[in-house]
């Protein structure tokens, strides 16, 4: 059986409630009872519950993200962001995947609830501000990444997916592209709005839009909207596709590829996110860059912020702009 305070304090030859002290005030401690208490832990391999100590305290020195898709690139950088904040302020910080499931996704935030977390930082499938707001009425703050309602306690960090869409479907369109495919997923709202960004640039201009869902928006959902598209006669395909993230792009081009369809001669390829793969792949994708690192550190200072000043409003973040990165899947060599 591992070690308990009882038996570091039967070695040291004190009373628990001292070894009690060595783990959670030691400066209250003089160095004699210090260094017995250290040496007892050191020979038994005690190692303190802390879920133990959460649970008498009623809260714990840790945050918690929940992601909608974590095998997904960009969900890494993010991540990766929100890390880095946490560990700098000196936070815990434990990770969840929703995998697009609502109900999971309210798992998830009821998990975190019953491990008496101090913040959550959540990409959400749906609405879950209301849920939220009960959190922040028991003392739990949290920041969405994405687009929310006006909130008096739920922060928001915010980047602009439909001039995101825009700047891909205007450059298409002064590259005289005028049958434009969208590849996404209505049920996700970053999704809509890229289309709608896309609808902006194309209305008036004589090019058309056609919309294909996707599924999951994963490479393999790419591979299988290529496959039907190289499946189509030459004269009905799209000239132009936009896909809602860079790896649905990704397993596009590949299908295209394979079956010695021209990019971008032929069709011309924009992604969404910019991650790694996008410049790595056989011909560099051009791409919409969103920067998860620096959103995952916004969306960590917000929740930080609000933690240090429980009875301030949320703090505000400005909306992170949209940068067109182009490269050869639309431009050429």
């Amino acid at each position: 059986m591992p070690a308990s305070v009882k038996d570091v304090a039967a070695l040291a030859g004190v009373s628990s409630s001292t070894v009690s002290n060595y783990l959670n005030h030691p400066h209250v401690l003089g160095e004699g009872s210090r260094e017995k208490v250290r040496a007892a832990i050191e020979q038994l391999g005690f190692v303190p519950n802390e879920s133990a100590r959460q649970l008498r305290a009623g809260s714990s020195k840790a945050l918690a993200l929940i992601l909608l898709d974590a095998w997904l690139p960009y969900f890494h950088e993010l991540s990766r962001g929100v890390d880095d904040v946490a560990r700098e302020g000196g936070w815990s910080l434990f990770f969840s995947n929703s995998d697009r499931d609502a109900d999971r996704e309210q798992r998830n935030i009821d998990m975190f609830e019953a491990h008496r977390v101090q913040g959550i930082v959540i990409y959400p499938l749906g609405d879950v501000v209301p849920r939220l707001e009960r959190l922040a009425d028991r003392g739990i703050r949290s920041v969405v990444v994405g687009p929310i309602r006006e909130s008096a306690t739920v922060a928001s960090v915010l980047f602009d997916d439909r001039a995101g869409g825009r700047l891909a479907g205007e450059h298409l369109v002064d590259l005289g592209r005028r049958r434009i495919l969208f590849l996404g997923n209505p049920a996700v709202t970053e999704s809509n709005d890229r289309l709608a960004g896309l609808r902006d640039a194309t209305a008036g201009t004589g090019a058309e839009v056609e919309v294909r869902e996707v599924g999951h928006l994963a490479t393999e959902d790419g591979l299988t909207a290529g496959a039907e598209i190289v499946a189509q006669p030459a004269d009905e395909r799209p000239d132009a596709i936009f896909a809602a993230n860079d790896m649905v792009a990704l397993g596009v081009l590949t299908q295209l590829l394979r079956h010695g369809i021209r990019v971008p001669e032929d069709i011309a390829l924009v992604g969404f996110d910019d991650v790694a793969e996008a410049h790595q792949s056989v011909v560099p994708l051009t791409s919409v860059r969103q920067p998860g690192y620096e959103i995952g550190r916004a969306a960590g200072a917000a929740l930080l912020a609000q933690l240090a000043e429980p009875a301030a409003p949320p703090p505000a973040t400005p909306p992170f702009p949209a940068e067109l990165i182009i490269r050869e899947s639309t431009r050429g060599r």
